[in-house]
């Protein structure tokens, strides 16, 4: 018995030191502390302020006072059919969410140049689940919603700026 003990604390011991850990939060660049955040889609302007005060920062309401402009420049949802039956009634779909976004600072200088990111679910569909299928359709769409949220937040992780000694001056740069 107290070898089986030894051998059940021994695996836990090294099962826990195998070096994972849980991905933290994002640190963003000063020059991306108070940004303000410009969408046609209000859901995703707002997911995307919550996941930046979650990371630290604080959105602003007026650009006048932003130190960056996040541009959600396209932002597009869409469902296709990916299976049919016998019938011809469709049996599957394919949920796309596709963002295109550009990051500028104060002065207008590009930080992160129009970057599209897309992020797809497939959805079984039963004609006899009509209503039950719609709810989950519209669970996928904010789960898709949230993953961009999250690529977007991992991607503005990789802005710094950084001092250029040509005449150029200060560079942005995107590490993603």
């Amino acid at each position: 018995m107290l070898k089986r003990a030894l051998l059940y604390a021994t695996a836990v011991i090294v099962l826990s030191a195998c070096g994972f850990h849980l991905r933290g939060q994002v640190e963003l660049a000063p020059l991306l502390s108070a940004p303000w955040v410009k969408s046609s889609d209000a859901a995703l302007a707002a997911d995307l302020r919550n996941a930046l005060r979650q990371s630290g920062v604080t959105p602003v309401k007026d650009p006048a006072v932003a130190t960056a402009i996040i541009d959600l420049v396209s932002v597009n949802y869409s469902r296709s059919v990916q299976s049919v039956d016998a019938r011809g009634i469709a049996t599957g779909y394919r949920l796309k969410y596709h963002v295109i976004y550009r990051v500028v600072d104060r002065s207008g200088r590009l930080l992160v140049d129009n970057t599209g990111l897309s992020v797809t679910r497939d959805l079984a569909y039963q004609s006899d689940q009509v209503l039950q299928k719609q709810k989950e359709e519209k669970i996928l769409r904010e789960a898709l919603r949230q993953d961009v949220v999250r690529q977007i937040i991992r991607r503005l992780g990789g802005v710094t700026l950084s001092r250029n000694t040509s005449e150029s001056g200060d560079r942005a740069t995107a590490l993603v």
